[in-house]
């Protein structure tokens, strides 16, 4: 039970909010996907002063579980090796990839799966030596604010970003979540 206390000004600790952290947890998992997706889609396309605020939050979360200070060194080491946390660009990215390999599966809601359209099954790309690779068609878009930010061309670019071993549609999820999560470590 997280109990957040506030002081008033009479100067007396007042309970203001009471979250049971399981439920707070199983609602954020069983949340919309179409929230989640727009949610997604807003942050990747996001400037880097919104995903840093957002980075310092997770470090504040990392520091307070593994009661590390606030200057002490190797925070970033902290949430890789210990915590297996991705940092927020990375989990925005794997967010992305795994919502694109769930929608070529056919395990995602038909209004995600129809943006997300593989070059082969194209037909005026389907002789191109790049259909065997398994990229999907980045839409073009006229809002440089709002297009590049829609779901259609964010997840399909994430997707495309992905080296080839790791970007098969007919692998399972927990295999393709595994091989993701591990490239991304792999980079830091």
């Amino acid at each position: 039970m997280l109990l957040r206390t506030y002081s008033t000004q009479q100067n007396s600790n007042v309970p203001i909010l009471q979250i049971n952290e399981r439920h707070a947890t199983n609602q954020t998992v069983k949340g919309s996907t179409r929230s989640n997706c727009t949610v997604l889609s807003f942050l990747a396309g996001a400037s880097r002063t919104v995903t840093d605020k957002l980075q310092r939050e997770l470090n504040a979360a990392a520091r307070v579980i593994t009661g590390t200070r606030k200057f002490d060194r190797g925070l970033g080491q902290i949430l890789h090796d210990q915590l297996h946390w991705l940092d927020v660009p990375d989990r925005i990215l794997f967010k992305l990839a795994v919502t694109v390999h769930q929608c070529l599966n056919g395990r995602a809601p038909p209004y995600l799966s129809e943006h997300c359209i593989l070059v082969s099954s194209a037909d005026t790309r389907r002789h191109l030596r790049s259909t065997n690779r398994h990229l999907l068609a980045v839409p073009r878009f006229r809002l440089n604010t709002y297009g590049r930010r829609a779901f259609s061309v964010v997840g399909s670019t994430a997707w495309n970003s992905l080296p080839d071993f790791i970007r098969d549609p007919t692998s399972s999820t927990d295999c393709f979540r595994r091989l993701l999560k591990t490239h991304l470590f792999a980079r830091h």
